[in-house]
């Protein structure tokens, strides 16, 4: 019996090799060198081909290098009855709340401000007396929830909108009546939802429209959460103050798009937070070991 690891966005010779020390005993195949896919019993998957898993007989469970599972739901090729797992460590959420808190904390204590005041030697304090603002949350799971644990630490107050979850700390708000309670009400919104039919766009000229000018949004989730046409119109617009981008409908973004030079926006490629090999490797040995002790 093998595992087969399928990713095709980066170098997975450290992964694999932590993997073999963690199940020394079992076959790890490596893409696009899988040369015995019939013993195939768990597959760790991340911008894998399409249907690539037809090919193996004896499956029974993926496994997702992050915490998105848009990739496994959409890949039709994939059995319902095999076991559809995820993979994140502690240090993939620590990446992405630093990631967040980076952007929010920039804004907060005037950054670019004091940057500016520096160089033209203008000795102005900036800060106020206002109560914290309000770090929003569309989708409180293990990377949202952990996030907006740290925004709390901080002494920022939080809201959510999911799908029915409730939350002790974190108000949670549903239906399209909570998205607008968040929206309107948040100077900081965070997308960190899973992508779905329900969540698709889930950034539009209307939810836009229910933000205060001076909210930032911050899409660590998926690219396809945000109507980027009416994301541009907003900015332009001043409906909103500014776009932190991590993820987007095309990546690598195309040369051109307007997000590369546009002022409002701040953009990364897709690297607000991955999880390290060795926690990686471990919880994907876990796994395994729990798949073959049923």
């Amino acid at each position: 019996m093998s595992v087969a690891v399928i990713i095709t966005d980066r170098n997975t010779d450290q992964l694999c090799r932590h993997l073999r020390q963690c199940l020394p005993d079992i076959l790890i195949q490596q893409w696009p060198d899988i040369e015995d896919p019939d013993s195939v019993r768990l597959a760790v998957l991340w911008q894998h081909p399409a249907g690539i898993t037809q090919h193996f007989p004896q499956l029974e469970a993926v496994v997702s290098m992050g915490a998105g599972m848009d990739h496994i739901e959409a890949d039709a090729a994939i059995p319902e009855a095999v076991n559809k797992w995820r993979v994140v460590t502690p240090v993939l959420q620590q990446n992405m709340a630093q990631y967040v808190l980076q952007h929010v904390l920039a804004e907060q204590r005037h950054a670019k401000a004091y940057l500016q005041q520096q160089q033209a030697e203008d000795w102005r304090v900036l800060e106020s007396n206002e109560p914290m603002p309000v770090v929003g949350f569309l989708g409180l799971g293990q990377l949202g929830g952990f996030v907006a644990d740290r925004c709390l630490d901080l002494g920022f107050r939080t809201l959510a909108w999911t799908a029915s979850q409730q939350h002790p700390q974190h108000p949670c708000h549903h239906g399209p009546e909570g998205l607008q309670t968040v929206c309107a009400n948040c100077r900081y919104l965070v997308i960190l939802l899973p992508l779905n039919e329900h969540t698709r766009h889930v950034i539009n000229e209307q939810s836009l429209a229910w933000c205060q000018p001076e909210t930032t949004l911050i899409n660590v989730g998926r690219g396809g959460h945000v109507d980027e046409l009416a994301l541009l119109r907003a900015l332009d617009a001043g409906r909103l103050k500014r776009a932190v981008l991590d993820v987007f409908a095309e990546e690598p973004l195309p040369a051109g798009h307007p997000f590369w030079q546009h002022p409002r926006v701040t953009l990364t490629p897709h690297s607000s937070s991955r999880s390290d090999v060795a926690q990686t490797a471990t919880e994907i040995a876990a796994l395994y070991q729990r798949l073959v002790a049923v």
